[in-house]
């Protein structure tokens, strides 16, 4: 089985019974929810003093990107305590103090695929991981680390239940700048991109690891799949390496794919977004490839896309955009913070100010984390943003995306994590 190998770095979801049961009080998945940044709160302050929100905790952490999920009384992220530690650590933290409850590690030494060449090994240079997000699902927890070691560990105990070795079991594609790829539950599964032939996606038992299905002969990308519906069919749509593709999350079996690459053949972090409609918009992290929306409906027995627009002065970067209403809110990758029509793709305003913002809407606002470390709270309109306060709390680089339950945020960078009240 040969291994692959990718060079390059990096509102609306109706789907299935997962999403439907998760409380607004916990955040158990990358991009929350529902997979989208979106979150019912309580109620947020309309204004901060001039030292920002009230902090509630901070302490030390580690190097990592991996975004902080919760069921509202633990907080579960995953570090590496810097570029030499040869170890990966899950860890849950009482979200009241940050104070830790248990931890899991085990050994992560970087890839190679061949000493001779600096082109084929993994590196830390922008970070040493682990950069993907772990999922928190009937009483599991599901992490996926640098290297591509997959665990599925006791949420509760941090015992470990089962493990993969994505790379030496399957071949998976090996990503030089870290595995990102957040995965994600249907049903009974755990879904994850892995990449190469024969299982560019699979399918895991939850229980027990099994392989369920797997599919597709694509690289793997560090994008994270979201799930939607099309017509009462569930739906998997997936940003690979050089392809978006749609496939059932029930088998495997891929109905579509669009060529959407940048010159590096890789997409950077940005997801899918689900919109009303059967349309999914996804945007390349490059310069070239942009943005697109397209409309998913069955024909013959498939479901097939149609592409409304597109636009090639969109970049994700290493940002995901919000949508609501008619108009998306995010980064564009280039140093601007934009909205841009949902229904058209045109650009209608851009701010500087907020590098590389991770978004999360709530309560009618935007809650930024920008990657210098700065938290801002915000309005966003069709006809601009409105800044309601702004204060320096942690510092570069913060390029993970917080995350909020109720009005309690929780926030990390490559060093601290911390917990604040935007009450």
């Amino acid at each position: 089985m040969s291994r692959r190998f990718n060079i390059g770095c990096g509102l609306f979801v109706s789907f299935a019974a997962f999403v439907s049961g998760c409380s607004q009080s916990a955040w158990p998945q990358w991009g929350g929810p529902n997979r989208n940044f979106t979150v019912a709160s309580g109620h947020l302050a309309e204004s901060w003093p001039e030292g920002g929100p009230k902090r509630l905790w901070s302490r030390a952490l580690g190097d990592g990107y991996s975004t902080i999920v919760s069921d509202g009384a633990t907080l579960y992220t995953m570090y590496r305590k810097d570029k030499d530690d040869p170890n990966e650590h899950v860890i849950a933290l009482d979200s009241a103090t940050g104070a830790t409850r248990w931890e899991h590690s085990y050994p992560a030494p970087y890839l190679c695929l061949d000493p001779n060449d600096e082109d084929k090994k993994q590196t830390p240079q922008f970070g040493a991981g682990p950069n993907g997000t772990p999922v928190l699902v009937g009483g599991r927890l599901y992490s996926i680390g640098f290297t591509g070691m997959m665990c599925c560990l006791d949420a509760a105990t941090g015992k470990q239940l089962w493990s993969h070795d994505l790379f030496k079991e399957y071949g998976a594609t090996m990503l030089v700048c870290g595995y990102a790829a957040s995965p994600i539950a249907y049903h009974d599964t755990i879904i994850a991109l892995v990449g190469g032939k024969g299982h560019g996606v699979m399918a895991f038992d939850q229980a027990t690891g099994k392989v369920v299905w797997q599919g597709g002969d694509m690289d793997c990308s560090y994008s994270s799949p979201v799930l939607t519906t099309v017509d009462g069919e569930d739906h998997l749509v997936a940003y690979m390496s050089g392809e978006v593709i749609g496939l059932s999350p029930k088998t495997g079996e891929i109905h579509w794919n669009i060529t959407h690459r940048n010159p590096v053949n890789s997409n950077c972090i940005c997801t899918p977004i689900a919109c009303p409609n059967n349309q999914v918009y996804f945007v390349n992290g490059g310069d070239s490839a942009g943005g697109k929306m397209v409309r998913l409906a069955k024909k013959a027995g498939k479901i097939q896309p149609e592409e409304i627009w597109a636009n090639k002065k969109l970049a994700g970067g290493l940002t995901d955009a919000i949508r609501i209403g008619d108009y998306f809110y995010g980064g564009n990758g280039r140093g601007f913070f934009v909205g841009f029509n949902a229904k058209t793709g045109q650009i209608v305003w851009q701010e500087r100010g907020y590098p590389s913002a991770r978004a999360i809407a709530a309560d009618g606002k935007l809650i930024l984390l920008d990657e210098e470390g700065r938290l801002s709270l915000v309005t966003a309109t069709p006809g601009g943003l409105v800044q309601h306060g702004k204060a320096p709390l942690l510092t570069k680089e913060a390029w993970s995306a917080p995350t909020l339950i109720g009005t309690k945020l929780y926030l990390r960078d490559r060093k601290t994590i911390m917990g604040v009240d935007l009450g």
